[in-house]
């Protein structure tokens, strides 16, 4: 994969549980995704965004936009991660790779919705 197809920087992040010290209970939040020493926080893409589209759902407009995202591959990415680009939240909804399966990413991703969740 050529560096010159990947203009753009993204951040990875998985999702993390941790403990509320005065309830005891636990939230659900998000951590940039490292692999190994590794912080995927200014991963180079390619992020090619589609149509947005709109549906009615709870007596609400909700707004949706697809995108593909490329990029290099890496051990250990997982379809519950999300994406960062732009100030918007991709959810991963399929990972592809290449004939090799050690070479570049093809991520169809959805902004909107669920926002990650």
């Amino acid at each position: 994969m050529l560096a010159h197809r990947l203009p753009h920087r993204v951040e990875i992040q998985k999702p993390a549980r941790t403990r509320d010290l005065t309830t005891g209970g636990f939230i659900n939040n998000w951590e940039t995704a490292s692999t190994g020493n590794t912080r995927l926080s200014a991963v180079p893409a390619e992020v090619l965004t589609g149509p947005g589209r709109e549906s009615m759902a709870a007596a609400s407009i909700q707004s949706e936009t697809s995108a593909r995202i490329n990029m290099r591959w890496f051990p250990g990415l997982m379809s519950t991660w999300r994406i960062l680009w732009d100030g918007k939240i991709y959810s991963i909804t399929s990972i592809e790779t290449d004939r090799t399966a050690r070479q570049e990413y093809r991520l169809k991703c959805v902004e909107g919705v669920n926002d990650g969740e």
